[in-house]
């Protein structure tokens, strides 16, 4: 192959060259024939016989153009990233030395056993939470999902309406949401036929038999499709819902375009997560000095002499909404600053914090402004899915990946704490972390009297 495209080039290198043209293609065809010869190893076919030097101007100048458009396509697709951080996979991503295969886990029952406090460490807060995306459940399609210390079939009939229900069948336990399909508007069971009603729960039909007993009933679970996000609301005394999640006006009109998202799995409690947005000092402390820095290295705090060329100043608010009770208010104003003087960044950055398991992000910078949704659902005791997606302008799509990866960073520096730190510790606090205590007071009323709580002495894996 090799000494084909060379006995190509030197065809060409033998051609008068009369006008600049002629000489930008000669370079361009020896470019392009080099690149033939790199990627004709991975290719399902093969470029043997591929001469570029055959090619008229008009090809070439198309060739160019779509490897262009793909380039931007490239930089500008929706990425959609996700990391799971629990047990042993979280040691060996930060680069730990594993104990038992996770040490992670090990730590956290060891630490939980030896709290005192550790049984009145309440699990699964009252709210809404997601549980899909609307892009992972099609007409007509089942999916099985694990929150909340809950087993879910999540179907959608045929009319786009969304229903949630108890993933077992009351007759011999098969698992509706593994197998199962969606017949006659209803939920039907994979082992033996029976069909269920989304609405009711009761059992419409069972095709061997005359009579439907009584038994023949699962629990429903009340749920809402709304940003392009599956949600049910959760409550340990089963009260109806205290309050809505309205649509993102900028995501729903479509002024902002989906441009990606990343999720991640870790060992981590749903409220220590939340506090994040609330807590001003630890930005100084983490991110700043580990702003181009990967999430995942931990030595990247230490390199100080990044603070003379970058320096990172922010002002963190955080405040009640003065009429909904399940409603708060951050504001963050971030400046990135070259040599301590020439802001080369600034980000203004308004969260809606919305119940318990649901914030939305308003971002303006000099770069572009972004839309985020971030959802905080507790899987299991300990085991939570933080779940972002980015919206952006069309025309400012080159910014998305940044973005995106941006944020994806400083979560992988926060999740480095919260899988191995206390899990909800006591609140020794001083006075300026007086926002810490303020958001632990209002994160409370999502906590009843009837919300599982954790065992010490009984596995929590």
């Amino acid at each position: 192959m090799t000494c084909r495209i060379l006995h190509s080039i030197s065809i060409v290198s033998a051609i008068r060259l009369e006008t600049f043209c002629d000489l930008f293609f000669l370079v361009f065809l020896g470019l392009l024939s080099k690149l033939t010869v790199a990627i004709d190893s991975w290719l399902p076919f093969s470029l043997q016989y591929f001469d570029v030097t055959s090619l008229p101007h008009t090809s070439l100048v198309a060739l160019l153009f779509l490897g262009f458009v793909y380039l931007i396509y490239y930089l500008t697709r929706p990425l959609n990233i996700f990391i799971d951080l629990t047990g042993e996979k979280s040691d060996k991503f930060f680069k730990l030395p594993a104990k038992n295969d996770s040490m992670a886990k090990d730590l956290l029952v060891s630490r939980l056993r030896r709290d005192p406090d550790a049984k009145k460490l309440p699990l699964y807060p009252n709210g809404w939470f997601r549980i899909l995306e609307s892009w992972e459940l099609g007409l007509e399609k089942v999916k099985y999902v694990a929150a909340l210390g809950e087993n879910f079939a999540v179907f959608r009939k045929s009319d786009g309406k969304v229903h949630v229900v108890d993933a077992y069948c009351p007759h011999l336990g098969a698992n509706m949401g593994i197998g199962g399909s969606v017949k006659n508007g209803c939920l039907e069971c994979p082992f033996h036929g029976w069909q269920f009603d989304g609405e009711t729960g009761k059992c419409r039909n069972i095709p061997y038999a005359k009579k439907i007993p009584e038994f023949a009933k699962v629990r429903t679970w009340k749920s809402v499709e709304v940003n392009h996000i599956i949600f049910v609301w959760y409550h340990a005394d089963g009260e109806e819902p205290s309050y809505e999640i309205q649509p993102f006006a900028d995501i729903m009109d479509g002024s902002y375009t989906y441009k990606g998202r990343f999720e991640y799995l870790m060992d981590a409690h749903a409220e220590d997560v939340f506090q994040n947005f609330a807590d001003n000092e630890h930005i100084n402390c983490i991110h700043a000095p580990r702003m181009f820095m990967t999430g995942a290295d931990l030595e990247g705090s230490k390199r100080k002499w990044l603070s003379y060329f970058t320096n990172l100043t922010q002002l963190t608010q955080w405040e009640l909404d003065a009429d909904l009770p399940h409603k708060s208010w951050g504001r963050n104003e971030v400046h990135i600053k070259l040599f301590n003087r020439i802001t080369i960044i600034k980000s203004n950055v308004l969260a809606r914090n919305i119940g318990p398991g649901y914030i939305e992000l308003t971002q303006s910078t000099s770069l572009g402004n972004t839309r985020y949704t971030m959802c905080f659902t507790p899987v299991a005791p300990l085991t939570l899915r933080l779940t972002t997606r980015l919206y952006m302008r069309p025309f400012t799509i080159l910014f998305g990946p940044i973005a995106l990866h941006g944020l994806k960073n400083a979560f992988e520096e926060d999740i480095m704490v919260w899988n191995y730190g206390k899990v909800r510790a006591q609140q020794n606090i001083i006075k300026e972390d007086g926002s810490v205590a303020h958001f632990r007071r209002w994160y409370s009323q999502f906590y009843s009297k009837s919300s599982p709580s954790i065992n010490c002495q009984d596995t929590i894996y």
